[in-house]
């Protein structure tokens, strides 16, 4: 009878522990996302974008409110290359327009794509340099940049022209 109740308690509190990460891996930790400091929602995007979670890379998830307030408050600080890179994590692609279009994206004999692609370039916005970052695996935010600083932000969504 011990046996059985120590068993039960131990899967529950499994249980318990599991639901609790499987929701910090998809919530935020934070009291409000609109009132959080750069720095403070830096530092919860990272988290969750650590755990890989395709359920959290969501339309209006707090993955997906994260990363457009992290990336409005740097564009309106002026960010450089390094604090977007740093307060964004590494990005899908790094590089000047030019880098980019030498990098051909082919099929592969498994009829994979390998290489990367971004957006069409008429949709990208001006600089001199370029962050691109992946959400819900189609889809895009671009920094741009001129002078080292960042100039412009664009969200680009498989299906926009």
């Amino acid at each position: 009878m011990k046996l059985q109740i120590s068993t039960l308690i131990i899967a529950f509190s499994l249980t318990l522990t599991q639901n609790i990460n499987a929701q910090g891996a998809c919530s935020t930790l934070l009291e409000s996302i609109e009132n959080a400091s750069l720095d403070e929602a830096s530092v919860e995007f990272k988290r969750l974008l650590s755990y890989k979670n395709p359920y959290c890379d969501t339309t209006g998830s707090d993955f997906e409110k994260l990363m457009k307030k992290v990336s409005i408050d740097l564009l309106e600080v002026k960010a450089s290359t390094d604090q977007v890179l740093g307060s964004m994590g590494e990005p899908y692609y790094k590089g000047s327009l030019a880098d980019y279009e030498n990098q051909k994206v082919t099929i592969g004999r498994n009829g994979k794509p390998s290489g990367k692609s971004l957006p069409p370039s008429y949709k990208l916005p001006a600089g001199e340099y370029f962050a691109v970052y992946l959400w819900r695996k189609k889809d895009y935010l671009i920094f741009a940049f001129k002078g080292g600083n960042a100039t412009a932000t664009k969200w680009w969504q498989k299906g926009d022209y």
